[in-house]
């Protein structure tokens, strides 16, 4: 195990300084004396730094008891609360949440005395009793603070890194085929590096493009990630993934019209240990990650990640010397260090680093359209999934690289005041290598075909990020300044790569040469400079018991952007653009607390999206911001002794200035994007289901309805009017997951997981393609676990998992080529067929 750790180590780079709280294990000296509990709350998190979410209302009347002496945290607030009808529990990495306990029994006494130390531990045991009937807490940090789920009033979906586990979910592509049901994640044209992400009906449009940014703010350790390229890789041990839907205008607010993601990573630990996951599949599949935590030191705390996830394609290439399609090898690392020089300072400092070698789907041949030519004798149409592709071309993975370094900070500059700093520089280069061996141009005896793409695309950002936020008895607040400066690169280039033979009968190769006269095709830099200055501030009047809480916030941004299209089928060009815009968005919340268990809420927010230039345009034309505003109603419940959980939320959302991408009926490779008339509006609801139905059994579940009405634009090339679609946006998905854990035999626990997800049709790739047909798909996962190893210090656990277990197939991308001299053909992407494998994990 040494020489494993070793190994781990030095293949991790980084090293600094890190913020987080310290550990939940670790002791600490406490002064807590007898003091209402809404200070007592206040009093432990500065002297423990670590957070307490506590509910205003429980807290009302109630004096806590007197701790002092070393004790590790959860003995401390268990002793606090001793005979009160609180109980603390662990919520996260780093924070505890207050609630009502189920059976309470009231103590009553006379003056606190202090009970020493070496008694808490007999008091905690004398007192608590398990309980596995009750659902646990969720954590989240969407009004940058951590705070339970149900007393946020955002409609909100989190993944824990069990669900994640459980689910499969390693990259954000994973969550593509509707896990969420209201988000939709797929790859970019089939490039797997490069994800398009839609959200409650509003898709991105062509987020290839170097200016144009999401719709959907991505977030990591609260870092914006700028580009779209560079998503697909390896997730590096995460706490948890938030989903964040509707426009987060004023804390999330910068392109974030549809909603954020915010990706948490685990932090270090303190105390040494080991884990390490290992495991193969098919398709010659095999995953391998390790985590390791190193021991406190000299107030340090280091924590280094490693992962490695390999597969061959499931198309394969008849070229014996080329890649299959859809085949990835991708690789990961991160360090991250802990800091804390004193009570209340402590800083965070993290490097990750990551390699995504993956190649492009495969494109099947869906249809013809009625004015279709014939195919070529080798070539047919594909109605259902292929294993082997039409034709031996010239293919290779496109290679991502992706790093980041970011260092976190944390003041606590009295029991109600904190200040944070978020400092961040990351950088990708992102190399596509696209040959999906289909035709574009009509055919043609000895007429060319396989055209193969080739991009590279060079970014690199840096953003800082200062917070500070108050926590009063009735005031909530967080104000903020943001900066973002972004610089990106990119070159495009196409070349044919094989040629038909008279008869359409067979073909010969042409040599691929990435350069020559003509080349690039095109080339590009852009340049952003963002500024943001934003507030948000929760008020609870002393009126009605304190149950309701108003909510207001405010963004104001100042977005340039600038660069210049370079070169132009080899020439060298200047063709400028340039963007600036200034604006402020507000937003506002209304919730109400009817019972400890029930509230409601009624939110209204707006956001907008930067606007850029197209570099697929051949004059480079701008095109300006986008704005989106929404009405959500939502009530969030725990009932039956928080058996379960039901949340929902209901939204109209007005969508105005659209950036609409245009595609030149003459030429595939030629787009505009403009800003169309019309505001179209988008309706739906949103239902999150939590239920445990006996002890050891939970049942979750989401809905989605989203119901979505798209005006017609006019094609600038054509002049025609073309109806206009929302892709990746079915009417009704669905997500369900049944969890059973029990005991089949002493000193080993067998859980089960199956889940199932559901879509109606929808559009992928605009109204000129067909829609794709509705599916269902079953995954599940069997873990033998908690087995003891190595003289019981170790445990291992044993898991087989399947996804796709029915083989279902739907298309997750499709294009026409429609127009003169063009194939007249239904182009789609479909979705993997069914994967399994074996895991087997060791922890230390």
């Amino acid at each position: 195990m040494n020489n494993f750790k070793a190994f781990l180590a030095c293949g991790v780079c980084g090293g600094g300084l890190l913020w987080s709280a310290p550990l939940f294990a670790q002791q600490r000296d406490f002064n807590l004396p007898a003091m209402p509990a809404s200070k007592a709350v206040q009093t432990f998190s500065r002297q423990a730094g670590i957070d307490v979410i506590a509910p205003g209302e429980p807290l009302r009347g109630i004096t806590t008891r007197p701790v002092k002496g070393r004790v590790d945290a959860q003995d401390a607030l268990d002793e606090m609360f001793r005979g009160t009808r609180l109980k603390a529990t662990k919520s996260g990495e780093n924070a505890y949440l207050l609630k009502i306990a189920q059976a309470t029994q009231t103590i009553a006494y006379a003056e606190p005395q202090p009970m020493p130390a070496t008694a808490v531990n007999q008091a905690v045991q004398e007192s608590s009793a398990p309980n596995d009937v009750g659902l646990t807490d969720i954590v989240v940090t969407a009004q940058k603070r951590e705070e339970s789920l149900q007393d946020t009033p955002i409609s909100i979906a989190v993944l824990g890194s069990e669900d994640m586990e459980k689910r499969g979910v390693s990259t954000l592509t994973d969550l593509g085929s509707g896990l969420v049901p209201s988000v939709r994640i797929a790859p970019a044209g089939g490039r797997p590096s490069i994800l398009f992400v839609t959200m409650r009906g509003i898709s991105p449009g062509d987020v290839t493009q170097i200016s144009r940014d999401s719709t959907v703010g991505v977030y990591l350790d609260g870092v914006y990630v700028g580009r779209a390229q560079g998503l697909g890789t390896e997730m590096l041990d995460l706490e948890r993934v938030e989903v964040l839907r509707g426009p987060q205008g004023t804390l999330f607010g910068r392109n974030a019209v549809a909603g954020a993601i915010s990706m948490v990573s685990k932090r270090p630990t303190g105390e040494l240990g080991l884990d390490v996951t290992a495991g193969i599949r098919n398709f010659d599949g095999l995953n391998v990650k390790a985590h390791l935590n190193l021991p406190e030191f000299a107030g340090l705390s280091i924590k280094l990640d490693g992962v490695w996830n390999k597969r061959d394609g499931w198309v394969e290439n008849p070229l014996a010397s080329a890649s299959d399609w859809s085949a990835y090898n991708r690789r990961g690392a991160r360090a991250s260090v802990l800091w804390e020089p004193a009570p209340n300072l402590n800083f965070l400092y993290s490097f990750d680093i990551s390699r995504d070698a993956s190649v492009v789907g495969y494109p099947h041949i869906r249809a013809l359209l009625p004015d279709a030519p014939p195919l070529p004798p080798i070539f047919s149409v594909e109605d259902s999934r292929v294993s082997r592709g039409r034709a031996g071309v010239p293919l290779e993975p496109g290679i991502g690289k992706v790093s980041g370094h970011s260092l976190q900070g944390n003041w606590d500059l009295s029991e109600n005041l904190t200040v944070r700093s978020i400092s961040a520089y990351r950088k990708i280069s992102q190399e596509q290598f696209d040959n999906p061996g289909i035709l574009l141009q009509r055919y043609s005896p000895n007429g060319l075909f396989a055209r193969l793409s080739y991009a590279d695309v060079h970014q690199d950002q840096f953003s800082q990020e200062v917070q500070l936020l108050g926590s009063f008895d009735n005031l909530k607040f967080v104000l903020g300044g943001f900066y973002f400066k972004e610089d990106g690169h990119d070159v495009a280039f196409t070349t044919y790569t094989a040629r038909f033979n008279s008869t359409g009968t067979g073909f010969t190769l042409l040599p691929v040469v990435i350069g020559g006269p003509s080349y690039p095709e095109r080339e590009s830099n852009v340049h952003t400079r963002s500024k943001a200055i934003f507030g948000q501030a929760t008020y609870t009047p002393s009126v009605l018991d304190e149950r309701l809480h108003l909510t207001g916030g405010l963004r104001w941004t100042h977005d340039s952007k600038w660069g210049s299209l370079t070169k132009l089928r080899g020439a060298t060009v200047h063709i400028p653009f340039e963007f600036d815009s200034k604006r402020v968005d507000p937003a506002f919340t209304m919730a109400f607390d009817w019972t400890d268990a029930v509230n409601t809420y009624v939110r209204w927010g707006r956001a907008y999206r930067a606007g850029g230039a197209n570099p697929r345009s051949v004059t480079f034309r701008a095109f300006g911001e986008e704005e989106v505003t929404t009405w959500e109603i939502g009530a969030k419940t725990e009932l039956f002794d928080r058996r379960v959980r039901f949340n929902l939320a209901a939204f109209r959302t007005r969508y105005s200035d659209r950036q609409v991408d245009f595609m030149n009926p003459a030429n595939p490779s030629n787009y505009e994007t403009l800003n169309a008339p019309g505001s179209p509006i988008t309706k739906g609801l949103e239902a999150d289901l939590t239920a445990r139905i006996a002890r050891g059994l939970t049942l979750s579940s989401s809905y989605a309805y989203t119901d979505w009405r798209a005006v017609a634009d006019i094609n600038p090339f054509t002049g025609a009017i073309q109806r206009g679609a929302v892709n990746n946006s079915p009417k009704h998905s669905a997500s369900l997951a049944l969890d059973h854990q029990f005991e089949p035999f002493v000193g080993a626990t067998l859980s089960t997981h199956v889940d199932a997800v559901y879509s109606s049709s929808f559009y992928t790739g605009g109204v000129s393609a067909p829609k794709t047909s509705p599916y269902a798909a079953l995954n599940g996962r069997v873990t033998l676990g908690d087995i003891a190893i190595a003289g019981n210090d170790a445990t291992l656990a044993i898991s087989l998992w399947g996804k796709n277990l029915t083989n279902a197939q739907w298309v997750t991308f499709q294009t026409t080529y429609a127009g003169t001299g063009l194939a007249n053909i239904v182009s789609a992407q479909m979705n993997e067929p069914r994967t399994y494998g074996v895991e087997a994990k060791i922890k230390f």
